[in-house]
């Protein structure tokens, strides 16, 4: 078995600072799947930018998705749908 060697103190600082973007990073990114989904965003929709399906739903849950109001739009039949979506285009 290889002996342990230490790091260096700049290699250290150096991967230290990566992890550091990548934590970052990733918080941005659930932050912005979760926005998306609660601006009224299809799960299937955010999916296609490269995210899993459950990856997309469990970062939504981590940031107060759905709403009522999203729960409200998934449970309303397709005429519901157009009846809003016309209301909304004519004030």
């Amino acid at each position: 078995m290889p002996d342990a060697r230490p790091i260096g103190g700049e290699d250290a600082d150096a991967i230290r600072s990566a992890l550091a973007g990548v934590l970052a990073a990733q918080d941005d990114l659930e932050r912005a799947v979760a926005q998306a989904l609660l601006n009224g965003a299809s799960v299937r929709a955010v999916s296609e930018l490269g995210v899993s399906p459950n990856t997309v739903q469990k970062y939504g849950r981590a940031h107060g998705w759905p709403t009522d109001a999203n729960r409200a739009r998934f449970n309303e039949s397709r005429w519901d749908r157009y009846g809003r979506e016309a209301d909304e285009r004519n004030g």
